[in-house]
């Protein structure tokens, strides 16, 4: 434990690292190693003493919130992740558990993202992305369904659990279309125009994804962070330059919606994936089969909140 933390210190985060779980985690879980540091939260790997079954447990300290204003924040992104425990590519809140101090929350494990993917493997050719961004379209039309808009698409933001099935992750700049949020926000190489603060006052609506996707796609077949609309491999076809400018236009109203990217060609499953995918879920029912719904653990003296930020779960 010493170890991980001695490496772990020059990485800075508003959640200080913990040595030890407290209760009730403790009698449960323990600490293997630190999976991430983010901004606002750090995210280990754990262990059941029992099971020996291994998830990702996000821990984010509430004092550094409380004073930034953001526990309002951290309690919407629980509840969007509560809400879509059964969507499918979503990653997979089991557990939330709340002390005075912290929100802890458990994931199922996902070893690897997109964008890990893409510095070990480098460029992908276009039909390989393509399969990618189908499962990211996937879950986004899970919670476009539900007015959701994620505001922070981006290859970090796909983990790929052991089933090799992408799951989007960290709601820390969701909301409800509804909301009509303006401003800036999201993370700039994979935002839309109308997110950035020279934009102030443009709408947000559910078309930020479509373009946080596109610049996806944009990482996946460059191998690393775009530089913009026109950062693009050579040799990328016709057609799927038409469809990313398409998909990156300046004007949102003008970007397709969700269920009209997933009808364009390139994003169709073709006869045998179908078949294939049947049989999977046919067969692989822990995957498909309905979850139940979050587990909520409150000491006396937790304060309402459940959830942090910080680009990892």
């Amino acid at each position: 434990m010493q170890e991980f933390l001695r490496r772990s210190q020059f990485k800075m985060s508003l959640t200080r690292l913990l040595a030890a779980l407290p209760e009730p985690l403790f009698s449960t879980y323990s600490i293997e190693k630190v999976l991430g540091v983010g901004a606002y939260a750090v995210v280990y790997q754990i262990r059941d003493k029992l099971t020996r079954e291994v998830f990702a447990l996000k821990v984010v300290e509430k004092e550094p919130m409380r004073v930034r204003l953001m526990l309002p924040q951290l309690a919407r992104e629980a509840s969007l992740l509560e809400a879509h425990a059964d969507t499918p590519h979503v990653v997979q809140l089991l557990e939330t558990t709340m002390t005075s101090t912290h929100a802890f929350l458990r994931f199922q494990l996902c070893p690897e993202s997109l964008e890990d993917l893409s510095k070990e493997n480098g460029p992908m050719m276009e039909e390989e992305a393509f399969r990618w961004l189908r499962q990211a379209c996937q879950g986004v039309q899970g919670l476009h369904a539900s007015g959701v808009v994620h505001r922070d698409l981006k290859p970090s933001n796909f983990l790929v659990d052991n089933d090799g099935m992408l799951r989007i992750c960290d709601f820390g700049w969701a909301c409800m279309e509804e909301e009509a949020l303006t401003g800036q926000c999201g993370t700039p190489e994979y935002s839309p125009p109308e997110t950035r603060s020279e934009h102030r006052g443009r709408v947000h609506t559910a078309k930020v994804d479509i373009y946080g996707l596109a610049c996806t796609f944009q990482h996946l077949v460059l191998g690393r962070v775009p530089k913009g609309p026109g950062d693009l491999p050579k040799g990328l076809s016709a057609a799927t330059h038409e469809l990313l400018a398409e998909l990156m236009d300046s004007d949102a109203a003008a970007r397709p919606s969700i269920g009209e990217l997933l009808s364009r060609p390139q994003l169709t499953e073709n006869i045998v994936e179908q078949i294939w995918n049947q049989w999977r879920s046919f067969f692989d029912m822990p995957i498909f089969a309905k979850k139940p719904h979050p587990k909520r653990v409150f000491q006396e003296d937790a304060v309402d909140v459940s959830c942090g930020l910080g680009g990892i779960y």
